[in-house]
């Protein structure tokens, strides 16, 4: 089945999907298209997260957003002629079912309910994207790790009641400063806080969440 809206559509829909679509498989640091390349596919994520981004001054890293399963990536493929005009970089094991525009279009004819659930995944895509600019100016650093990490628990089923919560993705300290639009130092530093307060602890290569509800005050509030 596949994941977000798409998991949604009727059986045959999502079966023809699949047969008509090629899977993709990369390894965490690789780039599934590059700013110049013509947009001529588009991505379904169905494992993993990828980061968008582009080259600022002196090369500088600027990322744009991090999508995870069910998400599109590549939708610039909509419009013919356009390039991708940014950098797709996979942060883990990442998988995606990749539609040609030709593919797409006969899915979309042939099944209705497909370009319905496209309409309805970038709908929910533009709105993250206006939460995530309204978090990069309205909310603090510490806020917005901690909107990350809450996010990061939702991904992978939701906090067990009463308990702790072990990320099992490989997450870096450079990953989240990504997700959260700062530096890796800062958030060194904020984890340590964090981790000060309670609100989690760190071992070698992961984070375990330990009080959600602090996790939740922490969103809410700046830590002082």
């Amino acid at each position: 089945m596949l994941p977000g809206a798409f998991g949604a559509l009727p059986a045959d829909a999502q079966a023809q999907l699949q047969s008509a679509g090629r899977a993709g498989r990369w390894s965490r640091g690789g780039l599934l298209f590059h700013p110049e390349d013509a947009a001529q596919t588009l991505f379904i994520l169905v494992r993993g997260a990828v980061r968008l981004y582009r080259l600022g001054t002196g090369a500088r890293e600027v990322t744009l957003d991090v999508h995870g399963p069910g998400e599109l990536l590549g939708v610039n493929s909509l419009t013919p002629g356009a390039p991708y005009g940014m950098y797709a970089e996979s942060m883990d094991e990442t998988e995606a079912l990749m539609l040609g525009q030709d593919v797409l279009s006969r899915v979309r004819q042939s099944h209705p309910a497909v370009a319905v659930a496209l309409g309805e995944q970038l709908t929910r895509q533009t709105r993250g994207v206006q939460e995530r600019l309204s978090g990069l100016v309205f909310l603090e650093v510490s806020q917005r790790l901690a909107l990350a990490l809450l996010n990061l628990a939702e991904r992978e089923g939701g906090w067990p009641p009463g308990g702790t919560l072990a990320l099992k993705d490989r997450v870096s300290h450079q990953d989240l400063a990504h997700v959260v639009g700062s530096t890796r130092e800062t958030i060194t530093k904020l984890l340590g806080d964090f981790r000060s307060r309670g609100l989690l602890d760190i071992g070698y290569r992961r984070i375990v969440l330990t009080d959600r509800d602090g996790l939740v005050r922490a969103m809410q509030e700046p830590l002082r």
